[in-house]
Order: C-alpha cells, then sequence, then structure tokens
C-alpha cells in the first residue's frame, strides 16, 4: 500500500516556520527570483529521464518511497522522479517564485519554502533526497549535511547532480566565456569537499560516479542562455566577456549554418548513504 501524504503535516513533518517565511538569513539565493518564470528555457538540454532512473537504480526507489528534491527549483527533476518512480516526492525550495513555477506544473508533489540548513521534516522519514546544482549555492554545507542525514531514514541514500573540477575545465561552454571557469571552480565544491562535508557527519559510504551524455546546443540556445543569465554561471560574467562569447558564437553560426555545438552534460552523481542501524554509544 502507497503511503500518501495528507492535507495535513507531510509524512509527520514539523513546519518550523510558514510559507514564504524562510528564516532571516537563509532567504532565496539571490538571482533566481529574477529568472524564475524562463528558468526551464534554460534547462531544455537537460535528460532529467535518464538522471530519474539512475537516481531511482541508485536509491532503490519504488512506489513505496518517499523522496525529496532538494532544492527543486520549478519542480523539473521532483516531477521526473515522479513520473519514473510513482514515489511520494516533496520538493524544496527557498525562492518562492520558483516553486510557484513548480506549483502550476502539479499539485501531486508537496512543495515546501525551506532551506537545506534547516529540513522542515521529522527525523529518519525520507528514503530519498535529491539534488540537482544545488550545492554550490549551499550556504552552511556542514549543516545541509547533517540535516540531510537527520531526515534520511537508516539506509536512505543522498543523491547529488553535480559537476567535478575536472568536469568543469573540459565543458565547452568555457571555450566561448572563460572568464567565469575561475568562478566556478571556486564555488562548486570539490569531490574531496563533498567527502569531508558527508564522511564527518557521519554517512556510512560515499561515492562518485562520472557520466558524459553526448548532446548538441545551437549557438542561438547558448547565446540566449548566456545573455538572459539562466544558467547562474553567467552572473558574475563581465559586459565585455559575454560580449566576446556572443560574438564568438555568432561568427561559428554564420560559418556553420544550422550546425549545433556539441556540448555534451556532463555531470557527477555524488552518492552518500545512511547507516543501516545508528551505532550505540557505549558509556
Amino acid at each position: 500500500m502507497k503511503r500518501v501524504i495528507d492535507e495535513g503535516p507531510l509524512w509527520g513533518v514539523e513546519l518550523l516556520w510558514g510559507p514564504h517565511e524562510v528564516p532571516s538569513g537563509l532567504g532565496a539565493v539571490r538571482g533566481f527570483e529574477e529568472i524564475a518564470r524562463e528558468y526551464d528555457r534554460g534547462r531544455r538540454g537537460e535528460a532529467v529521464e535518464f538522471w530519474a532512473k539512475e537516481t531511482a537504480r541508485l536509491a532503490h526507489l519504488d512506489g513505496e518511497s518517499l523522496v525529496l528534491d532538494l532544492g527543486c527549483g520549478t519542480g523539473i527533476y521532483a516531477l521526473g522522479i515522479a513520473r519514473g518512480t510513482s514515489a511520494s516526492m516533496c520538493g524544496l525550495d527557498p525562492t518562492a517564485d520558483m516553486l510557484a513555477q513548480a506549483k502550476a506544473k502539479s499539485k501531486a508533489v508537496s512543495w515546501l519554502n525551506a532551506v537545506g540548513e534547516r529540513i522542515p521534516i521529522r527525523s529518519g522519514v525520507l528514503d530519498c533526497i535529491f539534488s540537482s546544482q544545488v550545492w554550490h549555492h549551499i550556504a552552511d554545507r556542514e549543516g545541509t549535511a547533517e540535516e540531510c542525514l537527520r531526515a534520511l531514514r537508516p539506509g536512505g541514500s543522498l543523491v547529488i547532480r553535480t559537476i567535478s573540477h575536472e568536469q568543469l575545465r573540459r565543458k565547452v561552454v568555457f571555450t566561448y566565456f572563460p572568464e567565469i571557469l575561475s568562478h566556478q571552480l571556486e564555488v562548486y565544491p570539490s569531490m574531496e569537499d563533498f567527502d569531508r562535508y558527508f564522511g564527518d557527519v557521519g554517512f556510512a559510504s560515499i561515492e562518485h560516479l562520472s557520466y558524459a551524455l553526448e548532446r548538441y546546443q545551437l549557438p542561438s540556445e547558448l547565446i540566449e542562455i548566456a545573455e538572459r543569465r539562466l544558467w547562474s554561471m553567467f552572473r558574475p560574467i563581465t559586459p565585455e566577456g559575454l560580449e566576446r562569447g556572443v560574438s564568438e558564437l555568432r561568427r561559428y553560426e554564420a560559418g556553420h549554418p544550422g550546425r549545433p555545438i556539441r556540448n555534451d552534460e556532463t555531470i557527477t552523481l555524488v552518492v552518500a548513504r545512511k547507516p543501516k542501524e545508528t551505532p550505540s554509544i557505549c558509556r
């Protein structure tokens, strides 16, 4: 029998604050309010169904599972996982404008305006926490790791979709916009960072799985993403750096009409598992 999220507290959630009352200092990630309505346009090339299936495989999800999408944004991956597994889904995001877009897509998912540093869900109930391209935006990563461990059931899995530093250095987008690479290397956690976050709080195992999915994008799509800042990596770019990159893309477009640029979806999944049993403390 599938566990259903009812109209009351979600899965026994004890809400720590009301809707749209994210605690002071832990508010919406800067910049996402402005692009909420256009956010999905920058994600058209992502293999959502593939990542949903990989998450289901790695976390052993089924129709009985309870899953949280941490930093769900407009709900792209929460809905993808729900379609692929029939799991009961909850999406959490600090930006109310992003959640408004998610809510418009589905009433079947429970959407929470909250932050990873204070997940308003009681301890030990989640089978999986999924998070896509979020951890480089989190202020307190150690605190969020601890919160994830707390909310997961014994044996539950945390699956993070991110980009390793090695993969960042190979991304085609930085061929056209090289000045933003150094900033991305600063803000993205390294694999060693992830090992430290999760190892220090008590996860039993941590693995890194590297992927490269062949993908092609038209220069016009990359230009739109850059000019509208639909990927957060473009927020710190200078006007000169943006103009140079767009000019290079337009030259490619003029010289190769209708030909897309190969821009593979290079991703690392970081998978951390909570111990099946909490070690007893001898006194």
